[in-house]
């Protein structure tokens, strides 16, 4: 299950109780945002978490995994305070090696949020949520020039409970076999990178309501996205993404989905001294920024903001500010 799908029983919710208003925000809800696949790396979330067209471990897309030569670790420490819901706490951690015999380099992951009790949403009725993701990455050069790569989560599973006065509505999801992301890097020139991504989820989603009743259904969500990054100076980063996708599937008999997603990612990654580097961006239309400290030449201390961390979801959970930390060691 992919983090951001939590809320698709939220509109389960919206659809049971308020049909109208179901129907106008079913759009907005249904946004995939938080899952892992489609989740940057902390360096990455202060430039505007654009990166399909960069060409290093900032990068979430496969492919760029082929341009590293040392092993890294980094551990990352997030925190959701949204208005209108429960802060919500997200841990994750990520180890990248060289792989021997069939060269390239994998990045293996383990993602986990929770929310900080229950809060009032603004769906009318409080809510609290879970998930917990482990994710793998390969890629590898095929020419100087070309770069590919591949991802999986073979386990992703997500909860929620919404209070209602009439009892409690649980929900969990989790994920299929065939779930995949591919990547691809081209290195047209020496100052400019173009990367392509394509990311398929399918998801299992059961849901309980108070009594006897149940619901369960399969959601598919894929998308394709394009970025381009330059370097037009010593120092200088500069990343611009497209993303775009489709979710489908029937909430429930009778109240089928086609959603259409698209999202810009921009962000500017800026060297100032030997130990500083500064980052601004825009995600999805929120304003980001972020720093790293160079600690030691093998050692990084990074920080990010994002002011409207969850968009697509402001219907359920009002405005959302992120703010994460990490740590990362290479070796």
């Amino acid at each position: 299950m992919r983090k951001g799908t939590w809320i698709v029983a939220c509109v389960l919710l919206v659809c049971i109780a308020l049909p109208a208003l179901a129907q106008n925000q079913l759009a907005g809800l249904l946004r995939d945002e938080l899952a892992l696949g489609l989740t940057p790396t902390l360096k990455s979330a202060g430039m505007g978490g654009a990166y399909v067209g960069v060409d290093n471990p900032l990068s979430m897309n496969p492919a760029s995994l082929s341009s590293v030569d040392f092993f890294q670790v980094m551990g990352t420490y997030g925190l959701y305070d949204s208005d209108d819901g429960p802060t919500a706490h997200r841990g994750r951690a990520d180890f990248i090696y060289p792989v021997p015999y069939i060269g390239g380099n994998s990045r293996l992951m383990i993602d986990g949020l929770t929310s900080d009790g229950s809060d009032m949403s603004r769906l009318g009725a409080p809510l609290e949520y879970d998930g917990l993701t482990l994710g793998s990455q390969y890629g590898r050069n095929i020419t100087d020039w070309f770069a590919v790569g591949f991802g999986g989560y073979p386990y992703e599973k997500a909860s929620v409970d919404m209070h209602t006065p009439g009892g409690t509505v649980k929900s969990e999801a989790l994920s299929q076999l065939g779930s995949i992301q591919l990547g691809a890097l081209f290195r047209p020139h020496d100052k400019v990178r173009l990367g392509v991504e394509y990311i398929y989820i399918k998801d299992d989603l059961e849901t309980w309501l108070p009594g006897p009743a149940h619901m369960g259904d399969y959601f598919y969500i894929h998308y394709v996205a394009v970025g381009i990054s330059a370097t037009p100076f010593d120092g200088t980063l500069v990343a611009l993404d497209y993303w775009n996708g489709e979710i489908e599937g029937d909430v429930s008999p009778g109240v089928a989905f086609d959603v259409d997603v698209d999202r810009w990612n921009f962000g500017v990654q800026q060297r100032v001294c030997d130990f500083c580097d500064l980052r601004v961006g825009s995600n999805n239309g929120g304003f980001t920024t972020g720093f790293t400290i160079h600690i030691q030449e093998n050692l990084d201390f990074d920080y990010a903001y994002i002011n409207k961390a969850l968009r697509d979801k402001e219907n359920v959970l009002g405005d959302t500010q992120y703010h994460g930390v990490a740590l990362t060691y290479r070796f």
